[in-house]
């Protein structure tokens, strides 16, 4: 049985013993139209005026956070641990099996964004799911061993160290100058441009200023909003389609594999206090982070918000005993 477990030293949440396993990408794609059956029953879809679905979303089948299971928050002496409870979700963004994400038209990116808005309003009205992220792994190298385009939405019950250490971060800039972090940065990267990539009228293309990968590009609004879940003018979602299409565009110029991380606001109403009554909103300024991999920078494990381990160190340390 899986369950999360935290480590002292560095704060980070780590699931052990999980049982998925990952696809090979062999055989029949259950992601494709007319294998709906070999995947858990939809949860919510988009269709064509046919009844076709366009997107698609649906529990894993193999989830690392489930909905069903215990908070069961606990001790083992100085240590924490808890139930995996959460949701794992998969959206399947298009009928088409090898189309790339730079393939898509604009009306076929927005059905996407879309599904993402809504799930995470849905999620985000559970009380027990502190955190909820939408991510897409496109390529082996990513780590995504399913060539249908697809997305995960994991919701969590505690806030990933990562999420944390940014919340700290634009806090502290704003308890010290009264402003966001992210606003400052944009007003900087649009009058340096050194690495503005591209602009429009509500959304920056920015290669940050220390990347963690080659060509690493960030979607930031121009506007100041926590939540991704929060934009709804449907003139700035085009503005976010047109921009994301774009830059997926000259990403894929560069990189066969990519991951995508959508950054909003932790759920703040159910989430821990951060020391005092300063609103997340006035602070946190949500983005998109585009990671190319090649295979140099895939020899380096991508940071990933959860570590997740199919072996406890229970069990681990018993096999390595018995060598």
């Amino acid at each position: 049985m899986a369950e999360l477990r935290k480590d002292p030293l560095s704060g980070n949440w780590v699931v052990v013993g999980y049982g998925g396993s990952k696809s090979s990408g062999a055989g029949i794609c259950p992601f494709c139209p007319g294998h709906e059956s070999s995947t858990p029953p939809t949860i919510r879809q988009y269709t064509d005026e046919q009844g076709n679905w366009l997107v698609r979303c649906f529990s894993a089948t193999n989830p690392i956070f489930m909905i069903e299971v215990a908070e069961d928050r606990r001790g083992e002496g100085l240590y924490d641990k808890m139930g995996n409870v959460g949701a794992h979700e998969i959206i399947v963004e298009n009928r088409s099996h090898s189309r790339t994400m730079s393939m898509y038209t604009k009306e076929e990116l927005q059905l996407v964004l879309d599904m993402y808005r809504e799930r995470l309003v849905d999620l985000k009205g559970d009380r027990r799911f502190k955190h909820v992220q939408v991510f897409k792994n496109h390529g082996e190298l990513a780590g995504s061993y399913l060539l249908h385009p697809h997305s995960h939405v994991l919701a969590t019950p505690i806030v990933p160290a990562r999420v944390s250490r940014q919340v700290f971060s634009t806090r502290h800039h704003f308890v010290q100058k009264d402003r966001c972090l992210l606003c400052d940065i944009l007003d900087q990267e649009i009058r340096q441009n050194k690495r503005l990539v591209s602009m429009n009228r509500s959304f920056v293309a920015i290669c940050p200023f220390a990347s963690r990968f080659p060509y690493e590009t960030w979607i930031v609004p121009r506007f100041h909003e926590a939540n991704y879940e929060n934009t709804s003018n449907r003139a700035v979602w085009d503005n976010l389609a047109e921009m994301l299409l774009d830059t997926m565009k000259r990403i894929e110029q560069f990189a066969n594999a990519y991951t995508i991380e959508i950054h909003t606001s932790p759920n703040m109403t159910f989430a821990e206090s951060h020391g005092d009554d300063i609103p997340c909103k006035e602070y946190y300024h949500w983005h998109m982070e585009i990671l190319p991999r090649d295979f140099r920078s895939s020899k380096y494990k991508r940071e990933d918000e959860f570590a997740v381990l199919s072996i406890t160190p229970e069990q681990a340390a018993e096999a390595m005993k018995a060598q």
